[in-house]
């Protein structure tokens, strides 16, 4: 008995069958194994019609075959039902709506009118299509096949036996299925790309080469199909040889080749040393005019010493080229190309020499009339922006419903290849330089468009080699998930990425910024071998006499990156040798780093002495003494630290210092029995209400150095003070004045009304006192909003003040839920004053462990801070986390936060799983379970930190 596979069901599993020995079947009826897909391809045949013969025969055979396999609808006209429409509409309409349309051509008949016009109803819509051709009869090919020859939408095959073609027809359907659901697992998929598109490439490609500049070798945009493939890998981690089909001819040239060697030394596969720049530029003298091509040899000898670190050496070799290239007369544009790479290379040595000054390059820029415009690479840079704006305004007004698996790049990729050959053609420096920065623009523009972890990364590492460390930390808070999916690998990767900047100064930047971004990630060896090699690099830098000064302003920025993980007499020894060096430009950086990172129960006694006494070196000279002033927050760590060790500063601080000491150091680092608090408040109560009555007085404005209402606040929730009645009556009208009446910034009058609401839910004698002093407050509430220049110093909108305002009603029992709920809605996107809001909810939440919200403003609350944890911006999601757990008074809200908690551990950065971790145990409501996840997630979190405090806290529950 045989058995002959009749059809598939889907792509994926299903088959059936049928016995050919019909004697031999079973005749019990059983169960078909047939599964018919949901949803079916629709499949529009075009052939001749009404010859009652061939094509009539391989049509109704090819649509049973294709439907037999269960994954399509087959339309064809003969088949269908009478129709009110004409036959023109019936056609048009049915093919329209079709996914894909199949055509048999025979080359003897051609094609007829109503086939020319389904396809150009195909090519009008943009459809996919299987285009058979049959040449049994005729070798010739017709008009219509010629014309596919590179279609984007279209496939195309000959077919010998007339009969073949429904086979063929219904084998190429499964095996396209087949081919796009693998691309489809792999993140290949390459959806349409639209007419608009094709045109943008044929006018900024096309037409360069056709120019036929002399500067630029028509292979650059007709020819380099390697380069296109490197970029492509580069960028999505795979060739474009896995989207071509096997048959498409590779176009490439001897320059592509050179032009795929070189970009394998910007991206680090090969050193400048294994390029042959001799050959390379023999190979484009064959293209360029004699005399142009001497100055781009020039320009090529400065590149290469410029990837050798010999910066001076380039700039003595691009003068050369300058000279040359005014004698021979060439275009302005070349000239000043050349003047803006001799520009950035010498600011590029000014800045390793500590010398700044107005370049010579400079000078000679600003003395041309016209702006600068490149014949070639503007306009590939137009196009590739244009495509961008495209792109993105596509993206947002798509419609919801529609579902994009993935995209052909072909034509980005293009145009970076075509730009990148451009620039080394010209031996433009600045250009091949700034193709790091198109590179990034590619991605960033990918990673708006496609939810692909890998794209940020990317845009990361980059941000790291260009050193720059506003980018690198906009880039950590605005993609959460960043570092939370970040691996070992990827952490060396971003660090290895540096060793491709040529210049010594700005790789060791680079260096310093990769390990503060990625230190805590790298696997142990992998960080050992890395922070011996970093620590070495710093004393060196140190010892020089001759250092890069620019690099001192990261060395604390990467050490704090990295504190938690280093150990702490490295880190002392660092800061002692700036101290001893009198590096007192990067004090206030030094100070900052120890206040956060050092502690001396840590250091051995050695260090720990030689660190304080550094400390008192300083504070003895009168140069750098103020340094200190300007950061002294450490010197309360210090004493709060340890007593016995911190003597002989703290009386250096009383004798340089005596306002200071007297004031807020007294205040942090006197226990609780020393400190007279009531004086401290009087103090700052006076000060208040200085400030009330001088604030904007004769247009004049000031800022604060202190927030005083804000420490008063503390004073009242963190100790138990009993204040007497008048300084309680007091304190409330001067904070009710810094409200109603001064003309103070609006954090000065969100922590007046913070400290209101501390008052009114801890001190109720008080509030009773005082109700209608309080009712005022909130009665006047828009006169408040109203006050001239309150604003001026502020991103924060009123609206937060409102919302304050609103929230003390609640704490005094006014019904202000409306102003609340309205408040609330106008928040939208304002990132300050979401801070703001976000920033009151929690101070008012931590006033005692018993406050809780009224049931509607509880909803609200909760329903805004769980829309907050998707923020981008990382203040924000850390003071919705921290609304989170206070929220977990209420037992009702207890299933849905512990739910929240664990989305975050899995899928926020290290800042929030650390939150989460040290309230754990310390909040009610989290269940035995989601503790027991959290801390075993985070015991083998990817962040060495993470693993820290997971490991901090299960030695203390043991």
């Amino acid at each position: 008995m045989g058995i002959r596979l009749t059809g598939f069901s889907t792509p994926v599993i299903g088959a059936e069958w049928e016995y050919t020995d019909k004697k031999k079947t079973v005749e019990e009826t059983t169960p078909s194994l047939k599964i018919e897909s949901c949803h079916k391809i629709k499949v529009f045949i075009s052939s001749r019609h009404g010859d009652n013969g061939k094509y009539d025969r391989v049509r109704s055979q090819l649509k049973k075959t294709i439907e037999e396999t269960g994954l399509a609808y087959v339309y064809t006209f003969e088949q269908e039902a009478a129709s009110t429409l004409t036959v023109r509409n019936h056609f048009s309409w049915v093919l329209e709506d079709s996914d894909l349309c199949i055509f048999l051509i025979d080359n003897a008949d051609g094609v007829s009118p109503g086939v020319q016009k389904e396809i150009d109803i195909v090519k009008r819509n943009n459809k996919k299509a299987l285009y058979y051709f049959c040449d049994e009869t005729s070798q010739e090919k017709t008009a219509i096949e010629q014309s596919l020859v590179n279609s984007l939408y279209a496939k195309s095959k000959t077919v010998h036996r007339f009969e073949d073609l429904s086979q063929n027809g219904a084998q190429a359907l499964i095996d396209d299925i087949s081919y796009i659901y693998h691309h489809y697992c792999q993140g290949r998929l390459l959806p349409k790309e639209d007419e608009e598109e094709n045109r943008t490439r044929d006018l900024n490609l096309n037409n360069i080469s056709e120019q036929r500049i002399i500067t630029v070798p028509k292979s650059v945009v007709k020819n380099i199909d390697k380069c296109k493939d490197y970029i492509h890998n580069l960028v999505f981690g795979y060739s474009r040889g896995y989207l071509l089909d096997k048959n498409t001819k590779v176009k490439t040239s001897e320059l592509d080749e050179w032009g795929n060697q070189f970009l394998e030394v910007l991206f680090g596969d090969k050193t400048i040393k294994s390029f042959n720049t001799g050959m390379f530029l023999e190979t484009l003298a064959e293209e360029q005019a004699e005399d142009y091509h001497s100055l781009v040899c020039q320009r090529w000898n400065a590149i290469q010493a410029y990837y050798l670190g010999n910066v001076d050496d380039a700039i003595k070799l691009l003068e050369g080229a300058l000279k040359q290239a005014k004698d021979q007369s060439k275009p302005d544009w070349v000239i000043q190309d050349i003047l803006i790479d001799l520009r950035n290379l010498q600011w590029v040595s000014n800045t390793e020499h500590n010398c700044f000054f107005e370049s010579q390059a400079q000078k000679e820029l600003n003395e041309f009339q016209e702006e600068l415009y490149y014949p070639s690479l503007d306009r590939i840079h137009n196009s590739l922006q244009g495509k961008y704006i495209s792109g993105l305004y596509k993206k947002k007004i798509e419609s919801p419903y529609s579902v994009t698996l993935g995209n052909d790049f072909n034509q980005y990729v293009e145009l970076l290849a075509s730009s990148f050959m451009v620039s080394i053609c010209n031996g433009s420096l600045t250009h091949i330089l700034l193709f790091y920065d198109e590179l990034r623009d590619f991605i960033f523009y990918l990673s708006s468009k496609y939810d692909d972890w890998n794209f940020k990364k990317d845009l990361l590492k980059y941000a790291v080699f260009k050193g720059s460390e506003k980018e690198i930390k906009g880039l950590q808070d605005a993609y959460p998930e960043l570092l939370n999916m970040m691996t070992e690998k990827d952490a060396k990767e971003i660090i290895m990425f540096c060793a491709n900047e040529p210049v010594r100064y700005k790789r060791f930047s680079s260096e310093l910024l990769a390990m503060r971004a990625v230190g805590y990630y790298l696997n142990e060896s992998d960080y050992s071998i890395y922070e011996k090699e970093l620590l070495g690099k710093i004393q060196k830098w140190i010892q020089n006499d001759s250092k890069t000064l620019i690099n001192g302003q990261n060395i604390f920025l990467c050490l704090s990156g990295v504190g938690h993980r280093m150990a702490q007499d490295k880190l002392a020894d660092i800061c002692c040798s700036f101290m001893e060096s009198h590096f007192s430009r990067w004090y206030m950086d030094m100070f900052k780093f120890i206040a956060k990172t050092i502690d001396l129960n840590k250091l051995n006694n050695s260090l720990a002495t030689r660190l304080i006494q550094d400390i008192i070196s300083v504070m003895d000279n009168e140069q750098e003494r103020q340094q200190v002033s300007y950061a002294p927050g450490f010197l309360c760590v210090f004493r709060k630290q340890s007593k016995d060790i911190t003597e002989e500063l703290d009386s250096k601080i009383a004798e340089v210092f005596p306002h200071y000491y007297n004031g807020d150091y007294l205040l942090e680092t006197q226990s609780e029995d020393e400190v007279d608090y009531l004086a401290y408040i009087s103090d700052y109560l006076e000060k208040i209400e200085e400030n009330n009555l001088n604030q904007g007085k004769n247009g004049h404005y000031f800022g604060h150095a202190s927030r005083e209402i804000a420490i008063i606040r503390n004073i009242l929730i963190s100790e138990n003070i009993i204040c007497p009645t008048e300084v309680m009556d007091k304190m409330i009208s001067i904070v009710t004045d810094t409200l109603l009446i001064s003309k103070e910034d609006i954090v000065t009058k969100l922590d007046a009304v913070s400290l209101l609401i501390c008052i009114a839910l801890k001190y109720k004698d008080d509030l009773k006192r005082n109700i209608g002093v309080f009712r005022n407050v909130v009665e006047k509430a828009d006169e408040i909003e109203d006050i001239d220049m309150t604003f001026l110093s502020s991103n924060i909108d009123k609206l937060s003040l409102k919302i304050a305002v609103a929230l003390l009603g609640t704490a005094i029992g006014m019904d202000c839920f409306p102003m609340i709920l309205e408040g609330m809605a106008y928040l939208k996107d304002d990132i300050a004053t979401t801070i703001s809001v976000t920033r009151i909810l929690i101070e008012y939440l931590e006033n005692t462990d018993e406050v809780v919200f009224q049931k509607n403003i509880e909803a609200v609350v909760l329903q805004n801070a769980l829309q907050w944890l998707n923020c981008d911006h990382i203040d924000i999601r850390w003071n919705a986390t921290r609304i989170l757990l206070k929220l977990l008074r209420n037992p009702e809200n207890h299933h849905l936060i512990n739910q929240k908690v664990v989305e975050l551990i899995d899928n926020d950065c290290v800042y929030i799983k650390n939150l989460i971790l040290r309230s754990i145990y310390e909040v009610p409501g989290i269940t035995k379970v989601t503790q027991h996840y959290i801390l075993e997630k985070c015991k083998n979190d990817p962040c060495f930190v993470v693993r820290m405090v997971a490991s901090e806290i299960e030695k203390e529950k043991k």
